[in-house]
Parts: structure tokens; C-alpha cells; sequence
């Protein structure tokens, strides 16, 4: 179990709690608030915690493809996959570059998978 937590989260900390005093609530409950010199803590139960980090996982990865479909949309790319291909081939080679300058870079390096439509001339 201990190992599992240690696979989700480095470097937790980990105390074996001997003795305590229940203040309130029932010892049983799966989420338990814990005052550690004098400032609150939460501590949940094992199969909390990890459907918790199971959800907010799942969750990072569902704005992280909305963000990367809004910035890819916003260029007008003619075949979408293919550029959400190539940004993500790009944020290997520069994890640290933000994902809009990402799709800017890759839209002046390859014009062919983008649609030229020049707003000046519209209006």
C-alpha cells in the first residue's frame, strides 16, 4: 500500500499514528481531519486517495486536450490530426514552450496544414 502512495506522490510523508483522540465524527469515516501543530490536515482512506488522484489525473488530461483543441482550432488546420500529431512531437522536443506558441511555431514551419485566410481581405 505504502509503495502504491509512494508511485502517486513523492516523497509522502508517513506516520504510523499510535494513540490519538477522537474529537468528533466517526473513526471510521474514509476522510479524516487531522491538526498537526496546530494546523489542519486531511488524511483519507487508501482507496480515497487513489481514486482521487485517478480523477484529478483524468481530469489534467481532459483540459490539457481542450486547451490543445482550442489552440490547434484557432489557426484553422485543414486536417486536424495531423497537426495535433506534429504539437505533440514538438512538446517532447520543448516541454516547456506554451502550447499556443507551440501551434504558432509549427503553423509558420509547416503553412501546408493550415488554411491561409488573411482577415485583412475579408473585411
Amino acid at each position: 500500500m505504502v509503495e502504491k502512495i509512494k508511485s502517486l506522490t513523492p516523497n509522502p510523508a508517513i506516520i504510523e499514528c499510535k494513540e490519538y483522540e477522537l474529537k468528533e465524527g466517526d473513526k471510521n469515516s474514509s476522510l479524516w481531519l487531522i491538526e498537526i501543530d496546530g494546523k489542519p490536515k486531511v488524511a483519507l482512506d487508501f482507496e480515497e486517495y487513489i481514486s482521487l488522484m485517478e480523477s484529478m489525473k483524468k481530469l489534467m488530461k481532459e483540459v490539457f486536450e481542450l486547451k490543445l483543441e482550442k489552440a490547434i482550432l484557432s489557426e484553422f488546420p485543414i486536417d486536424y490530426d495531423d497537426v495535433k500529431a506534429v504539437v505533440l512531437e514538438e512538446m517532447k522536443k520543448n516541454p516547456d514552450m506554451n502550447l499556443n506558441d507551440i501551434v504558432k511555431k509549427i503553423k509558420t514551419e509547416h503553412p501546408n496544414l493550415f488554411y491561409d485566410i488573411n482577415m485583412d481581405n475579408i473585411f
